[in-house]
């Protein structure tokens, strides 16, 4: 006979052999007893934990004639037949590769004929949420109002993926993640029926790495068991899943307890040249440290039945604050695990920042002395800010008088010297000047400008090239760098035409010196990639665009009222061509038309 994995060959055949499941199992065994079987059951929940192999059972014991307190017999000839998975009553299908319409069509044809050696006909649907919604529509009603003798039993990994409708419609039954405890109990009695050796610690590294499931489990010790043949060894389990010793991850947790990063960067790079994964790594530290935490917390000795009596000795002293931190950090770093492709750069800040505890402390104690003495600084900072903006709204009216112009208001003449350093080079006559003379015109040049661009875009704005700006906004979230995502959100696309689009910015201060970096030549270049067409970007403040956009329409209603009217007559000229040359092909060119 072929070799049968162990996940086969041990695979439950009764309630009772189910690993973990008790609430589920004692809930089916008594429906069975008590005869009030309903016709849908849905069974959810991580992989390898016994969905499947209760829904065999099920379905076996249902149509069993010996029945033994809720337990198929696994003696009489339907049992014998549904073991070897050749009774006529209990169909397993496989949604993953039969999700189509018609396969749930041809089972809601064949529901209606009887069962035709058993009680009832069991339909296990494997893998459930693949079907697609039109197969699951077409299984709506036949799974709400079945034949008396058809059960349904769905199975699925991702209940998220179920339609609600579905659900509503069944007995849904959550099957968790099974203990590292009762998977250890379930591999020796395996081994011990195999006559197989075995290492205890071996065992506790597979139930580590198969994460709660069965079928994982035994996967792994069938591949370990393929790779020593008749042992199951420590050593061995380390090197197949990748874990590493016990006695190594001992001696970096001491060390970043003792505040050594360097000594716990070097044993961690020694583990991970050996083979040990960042990711198992840091699970073996959480469960090390808390263990720790339990031995000394809670004075649970089960806790050190993997931990040596050296290390022991060692942590009894150690406060428990410090291993909540380490596992903090360690949690942290695990979700940092799946963020990137650098998988030992997460491990290595973790070591270094779980045992600098002692120089953060000095750094931040170095650091609060040097707070006081900005209140002082700033306090002279203010002074001397006060003198200077007098000295140069004095400057500004002589100046004013003696060239017979109008003088400025106090905040547009000081409106951008709003933090001088102390040690800045002594301000002349000539250069106040300078600054008074050249900012305001600058503004109000660059803004005259745009609002003529602002105009001549919305003489010719279309609703259509405003919306293929606005379509391509998320495309450029996704392309831009993260320091230049920051531009979208000042700028909003607010009119467009078909050569250019009037974008409202949110900051003043950003609109007057846009002109200056390279920003927007990129934006351009992106929009005109994304949206297939060239458009030229005309920027206008926040705060004026609705005064902007008001004296446009007021000076142009007359227009804006004809365009809009002679579209609407456009329109309505479109469909009358429309229905007469619908009426035409209908009845021919005989056709006369009236108006």
């Amino acid at each position: 006979m072929a070799y049968q994995a162990l996940y086969r060959k041990w695979r439950p055949r009764t309630f009772d052999s189910v690993i973990g499941q008790e609430s589920i199992t004692d809930t089916l065994k008594n429906a069975i007893k008590r005869g009030k079987v309903s016709h849908a059951f849905l069974f959810a929940g991580p992989r390898g934990t016994g969905k499947t192999s209760c829904a065999k059972i099920f379905a076996k014991a249902l149509n069993c004639t010996n029945l033994q307190d809720g337990e198929p017999c696994n003696e009489c000839a339907n049992c014998i037949a549904a073991d070897k998975g050749s009774m006529p009553d209990i169909m397993e299908i496989d949604a993953a590769s039969n999700n189509g319409v018609d396969e749930i069509r041809e089972i809601r044809d064949k529901v209606k004929y009887a069962p035709t050696e058993g009680k009832y006909k069991v339909y296990i649907i494997d893998e459930v949420h693949m079907l697609s919604m039109g197969a699951f529509n077409a299984l709506l009603k036949t799974l709400e109002e079945p034949p008396e003798h058809v059960v349904f039993i769905l199975a699925t990994t991702e209940l998220q993926k179920v339609p609600a409708t579905i659900i509503s419609r069944t007995q849904r039954y959550n099957f968790k993640r099974i203990s590292k405890d009762d998977l250890e109990k379930r591999m020796k009695y395996i081994l011990d029926q195999e006559n197989i050796k075995y290492e205890d610690k071996a065992l506790a590294v597979i139930a580590q790495v198969a994460d709660g499931g069965m079928r994982d489990a035994l996967s792994i010790l069938d591949q370990l068991l393929s790779y020593e043949k008749e042992s199951v060894n420590y050593q061995d389990a380390l090197e197949i899943t990748g874990f590493a010793a016990k006695e190594n991850i001992e001696k970096i947790l001491l060390a970043l307890l003792e505040q050594n990063p360097e000594s716990a960067l070097k044993l961690a790079q020694t583990e991970l040249a050996q083979g040990a994964s960042s990711k198992n790594i840091l699970d073996e530290l959480i469960e090390m440290a808390t263990k720790s935490l339990m031995l000394i917390k809670a004075g649970d000795d089960n806790q050190s039945t993997f931990l040596s009596e050296d290390f022991v000795q060692k942590i009894k002293d150690i406060p428990t604050n410090i291993f909540y931190r380490l596992i903090t950090l360690a949690n942290k770093a695990l979700n940092d695990l799946r963020y990137t492709n650098q998988q030992q750069i997460p491990l290595e800040v973790f070591l270094v920042e779980a045992g600098s505890k002692q120089e953060e402390q000095v750094a931040s104690s170095t650091a609060a002395p040097v707070q006081a003495a900005p209140a002082k600084v700033n306090t002279n900072m203010q002074a001397e800010l006060a003198a200077l903006k007098k000295q140069v709204v004095d400057l500004t009216q002589q100046i004013s008088k003696l060239s017979n112009k109008p003088m400025l208001a106090k905040d547009q003449v000081f409106h951008l010297d709003t933090a001088v350093p102390k040690t800045s080079p002594k301000i002349t006559k000539k250069t106040i000047v300078k600054e008074v003379k050249k900012s305001p015109r600058k503004i109000k040049k660059t803004t005259a400008e745009n609002r003529k661009q602002v105009y001549h875009v919305l003489e010719n704005a279309t609703k259509e090239d405003l919306t293929a700006i606005k379509n391509v906004w998320p495309d450029l979230q996704s392309v831009l760098e993260v320091s230049e995502k920051a531009l979208l959100d000042v700028l909003e696309p607010v009119a467009a035409s078909p050569d250019q689009v009037v974008m409202k910015c949110k900051y003043t201060l950003w609109f007057e010196n846009a002109s200056d970096g390279d920003l927007l030549d990129k934006l351009t270049d992106l929009i005109e990639k994304f949206a297939k067409h060239s458009y030229g970007i005309v920027l206008v403040p926040d705060d004026d665009w609705l005064a902007v956009r008001k004296e446009f329409v007021e000076s142009h209603k007359e227009e804006l009222l004809a365009k809009k009217k002679q579209q609407i007559e456009n329109k309505e000229s479109k469909e009358n061509s429309e229905i007469v040359n619908r009426a035409k092909d209908l009845f021919g060119d005989a056709v006369t038309i009236k108006d």
